[in-house]
């Protein structure tokens, strides 16, 4: 069956059915295009930055997706390419799913060396001590020789194999907890690659929407309790999507690479930057007013305008010119980050629609 096929409906059977107007109908087609460009959203910010199992690639092939189905082609054709990108859809959360599965894996087998290791260390203790309590049973037993003599040698060859005993016991004591030590900061150093792999965007490293969310929740909870403020600038890099298709999509990363470490170069050590969706990013300015966040922005427009990114890197000299748009807001008392980010992206879109390249705030719109 076609996925757009027509179902009949009551306006077919029964003519006294009013039918629904021409403004009706353009605000169900509206309603409808923005659920299935919320879908095409959740979809991509399901999919974990992780190189190993293709994210990048799929993330580049659902917009694809996205932007045919905008582009209204004809529904038989429309059809054919969403049952094709449901299959892909398909096999990527299969990778993804089997990746995290391998990692848990990974985890579990050096919880099971560790428990091993344990189980061996309680072992080699109980050894020892029947061998401590051996020794003592031979001590008594030459405590009841007449010979002072005798005792006096055996004691000294009991000690000496005291001695030894111990000795060889405190060495593999050390051994293991040597070897335990590494295995628990290897499984430290794998706990938190995990981490910064499921919090990091896995193409320009800085952090990706749900890290970003997450810090952004945050920091409005705490405002409420210590009073600081911070400042958003959502940007977005103008024309992105003529790049692409201009020059491809490798130079188009080569681009959100460059412009993400540009921007990190020009933030202080407590900002956060983060890739918000596709070429557009947030920044988050602890401490900043809204004029100093509108000066920040302008600072980081004029550095991106006047920054040439090369279009292929096997041919130097063959360079290109973007620039940014950004919308500034501010926390207010009483905020949400829904609230904070709708503010920001009103100004954003302001900034789009007035020229681009340049820094609208909450205020002027």
């Amino acid at each position: 069956m076609a996925l757009f096929s027509r179902k009949r409906t009551p306006c077919d059977t029964d003519p006294a059915t009013p039918k629904p107007d021409a403004a009706q109908l353009a605000d169900l087609s509206e309603l409808y295009l923005r659920a299935i460009n919320a879908l095409f959203m959740f979809i991509t910010d399901f999919a974990l930055d992780i190189k190993e199992i293709g994210a990048d690639r799929f993330k580049a092939e659902v917009d694809q997706l996205k932007t045919d189905f905008n582009a209204q082609l004809k529904s038989v054709h429309l059809d054919r390419r969403f049952q094709a990108g449901c299959r892909d859809v398909s096999a990527f959360i299969e990778r993804q799913k089997r990746y995290i599965g391998d990692r848990e894996q990974e985890l579990r087998d050096i919880i099971d060396l560790l428990t091993m290791a344990m189980t061996s260390l309680n072992s080699d203790n109980k050894t020892f001590y029947r061998r401590v309590f051996d020794q003592s049973e031979k001590i008594e037993q030459i405590s009841r020789l007449d010979d002072i003599k005798k005792i006096k040698v055996a004691l000294q060859e009991e000690v000496n194999q005291m001695k030894s005993l111990v000795s060889a016991k405190e060495t593999a004591d050390a051994a293991q907890i040597d070897q335990l030590s590494s295995q628990v900061s290897e499984l430290k150093n794998e706990l938190q690659k995990v981490r910064q792999r499921s919090e990091t965007d896995g193409l320009t490293g800085v952090l990706n929407r749900q890290a970003f969310d997450a810090v952004l929740a945050d920091l409005v909870s705490r405002r409420e309790v210590t009073g600081k403020r911070f400042s958003l600038l959502l940007l977005d890099l103008d024309n992105f999507k003529g790049i692409n298709d201009t020059y491809g999509h490798l130079t188009g990363d080569r681009v959100l690479v460059a412009f993400a470490q540009k921007c990190k170069g020009m933030l202080r050590g407590d900002d956060i930057i983060a890739r918000y969706g596709g070429e557009e990013f947030a920044i988050l300015l602890p401490g900043a007013s809204l004029r100093n966040s509108v000066k920040k922005g302008r600072q980081i427009c004029e550095a991106i305008a006047g920054t040439r990114y090369a279009i292929d890197e096997g041919a130097p000299g063959d360079y290109l010119n973007v620039t940014v748009s950004v919308g500034v807001s501010t926390l207010r008392k009483g905020d949400t980050p829904v609230k904070l980010i709708d503010r920001a992206d009103r100004a954003l879109y302001h900034a789009k629609g007035t020229g681009k390249n340049k820094v609208v705030s909450e205020k002027q719109i």
